[in-house]
């Protein structure tokens, strides 16, 4: 079955740059799905890491964070996302993570590719939709 991707079997890869002061091993990244203009993963960063500016170009980025906490830098303003917080990064912006605590912060993340422009719209807690 091609819909399920157990955790116990996903391929991690190590993206970490000695570049941003990590070693290759602090950041893992494993691939869940590839669906056509998707793409389901998870992040995993070490304890006091940080991944390296990054662009997003033509994709959107949502995350979710299942483990840990991280600090957020998205076009040059800086928020904490802790377990159980949602966020996304819209395309063409300028993205940063860094875990600058002990705990490993371990994020879904789920890429799809976006041609127009896409804004953020605040989510009303007392919604049906929330």
């Amino acid at each position: 079955i091609e819909c399920i991707a157990p955790y116990e079997k996903y391929k991690w890869k190590n993206i970490g740059d000695m570049k941003d002061g990590v070693r290759s091993d602090n950041i893992q990244y494993a691939t869940a799905f590839s669906p056509p203009y998707h793409l389901q993963s998870i992040l995993r960063m070490q304890g006091h890491s940080k991944k390296g500016s990054s662009k997003t170009t033509n994709n959107t980025m949502i995350f979710i964070v299942l483990q840990g906490a991280v600090t957020v830098t998205l076009n040059g303003q800086l928020f904490t996302a802790k377990k159980g917080d949602s966020f996304f990064f819209p395309a063409q912006s300028t993205y940063d993570l860094s875990n600058e605590w002990e705990e490993t912060v371990e994020m879904s993340l789920l890429q799809f590719h976006y041609q127009q422009e896409m804004c953020c719209v605040p989510v009303d807690p007392d919604s049906t939709l929330a």
